[in-house]
């Protein structure tokens, strides 16, 4: 009997990961130069650099030493980690944060622009120096300074020049728009610094009123489809383009099969040992499902579809109805089961060695993706490929399992802040999959998805107290590799819990499936021996 755990039967969740080696685009840290992740610029980092020097960029590299991501590692990288020498990654959830990161990061600090050795304007934006540089300051524009403008004048959008040069120049001696000939900032992200700005320009703490930044697709933004895998290495899934309208959000489902490179379906099980998605920005998540029998008797496959969606009229797509989601969802665990997912743009993901997670190639896929579209004024596309590599069955000797637990108990008064709390029981897990009795779990991999008013979420071993898991970004939690693996027995579990605010809404803050609600889900992965593994994963 199940001890108080209630799994999700609406599993709309967004972080992820099958890997002892898990990257997302979106890096969880803005302090690029640190480029081994260990929270401080050091000769580490420099050494790093030096020893890719002229070698091409590599956007899903785990460590990249293009730190100006200018598409090669040369000497302005090493100005750069030499210039941030001992600052640190410091642990910020605010709205300033936020802007860095998907804004200044994205558009500004780049090598010829406005970080070393150009700093444009004797103006920095790079992660550490870009509020110091902005707040208060003078601009070097001399029409600018004679108007008495500043860069970032607080609690006055009108007078910061910042907002001026992102807008439009009025007037030709103050120069032109920026960002100088790399296109157009989304009008979401210029209205959330005009919004921080209103609010007096604050280093630290949440600004109410801006929306998710991360999932704003700036107007000229590019998307480049990847190439599949080599043949008989792998397979490519594509959930092809669709349209989701201004002031929108939109979820869909596309059904699909693993397919050879000739078109054919493959028969059998395969296992696979890598994953790598890609879509444009403006996603919430994306997450593959397979669905079974029960699935398809039930006929979800028939429900929800919707017509001129699809920029390919071939197309067809099914749409979440977030008030009555079970046509189109159905029961989780029943159903339709979790392959794998993301919530960053460019994900990839590595299993350990001789782990591999078992797919049954002739069965039915559901691509699941989430658009948000909400502050945009113009139709935004959505679309995502899949590369899936796979290893011989041979060379498998222990079967990934997911760990996938969700806490729907959240309600958050208007003004206040609330801890959900729960416990997910080894005992419980290997009575529901079906694994031989006694089975020790050997968790490799945990992560934590929360929406934006999420301000902390920690995992605890139950056994022992230890903390495993620490986000305090709902939009890019940390991924927490175990080596060597967190051995679970029959006795122990993961207490999990989630610190909500609700301090910019008038009704309170539940469980829900749009942006806008509230979620606490615990995700990691586990693996077993193959002759332990219940049926309940084949």
């Amino acid at each position: 009997m199940f001890k108080q755990l209630i799994y999700s039967t609406l599993i709309l969740f967004l972080v992820i990961g099958v890997s002892f080696s898990a990257l997302g685009h979106g890096e969880g840290s803005t302090l690029l130069e640190d480029i081994n992740k260990d929270g401080v610029v050091n000769i580490q980092d420099l050494v790093l650099v030096a020893a890719a020097f002229g070698q091409p960029g590599d956007r899903t590299a785990e460590q990249n030493p293009d730190v100006n991501r200018d598409g090669i590692v040369n000497v302005l990288d090493l100005v750069r980690v030499s210039n941030s020498f001992g600052q640190t990654e410091v642990a910020d959830n605010s709205t300033y944060h936020d802007i860095q990161d998907s804004i200044f990061d994205k558009s500004c600090a780049s090598s010829t622009c406005h970080a070393a050795p150009a700093n444009a304007g004797n103006l920095n934006l790079t992660y550490g120096t870009s509020y110091q540089d902005l707040v208060g300051r003078v601009p070097q524009n001399p029409s600018a300074a004679a108007a008495g403008m500043k860069l970032i004048d607080p609690d006055n959008p009108e007078n910061s020049f910042l907002l001026t040069k992102l807008i439009g120049p009025e007037f030709a001696d103050q120069g032109a728009r920026m960002p100088f000939g790399g296109g157009m900032i989304h009008n979401g992200k210029i209205e959330a610094i005009r919004t921080w700005i209103e609010a007096g320009a604050p280093q630290t703490g949440k600004v109410p009123g801006i929306g998710d930044l991360a999932v704003l697709r700036d107007p000229e933004e590019v998307f480049e489809p990847p190439a599949p895998p080599p043949p008989g290495e792998g397979y490519q899934l594509h959930l092809p383009p669709f349209k989701i309208e201004p002031g929108t959000e939109r979820e869909v489902y596309y059904d699909t099969q693993i397919k050879d490179e000739n078109g054919n379906s493959v028969e059998g099980d395969i296992f696979i040992n890598r994953v790598e998605i890609f879509y444009p920005a403006g996603s919430h998540h994306f997450i593959i499902y397979r669905l079974t029998e029960d699935g398809l008797a039930k006929g979800l496959l028939k429900n929800g579809i919707i017509p001129d969606i699809a920029v390919n009229p071939e197309d067809t797509f099914r749409e979440l109805d977030t008030d009555n989601p079970d046509p189109v969802f159905g029961v989780f665990g029943g159903d339709r089961l979790f392959v794998v997912g993301t919530q960053t743009d460019d994900t990839l993901f590595q299993f350990p060695e001789g782990v591999g997670l078992r797919l049954p190639a002739d069965t039915v896929y559901d691509l699941n993706s989430h658009y948000i579209n909400l502050l945009g004024t113009e139709t935004l596309v959505g679309e995502t490929y899949v590369n899936i590599y796979t290893i011989p069955e041979a060379e498998v000797k222990y079967e990934a399992v997911e760990i996938f637990v969700s806490n729907r108990a959240i309600n958050v008064p208007p003004g206040t802040t609330r801890v959900s709390k729960l416990t997910w029981y080894v005992e419980d897990e290997l009575e529901r999959r079906g694994h031989t009795p006694d089975t020790e779990l050997n968790v490799f991999l945990l992560t934590s998805h929360m929406h934006r008013h999420g301000e902390l979420f920690e995992v605890f071993q139950k056994s022992t107290g230890e903390m495993l898991h620490r986000s305090i970004a709902y939009d890019d939690a940390p991924i927490d590799l175990f080596d060597p693996v967190l051995r679970l027995d029959t006795d122990d579990g993961l207490n999990f819990q989630c610190t909500h605010n609700n301090y910019d809404k008038n009704e309170p803050l539940i469980f829900g499936l749009t942006s806008e609600d509230e979620m606490c889900i615990i995700f990691g992965y586990y693996f077993i021996p193959t002759e332990s593994a219940g049926s309940i994963i084949r």
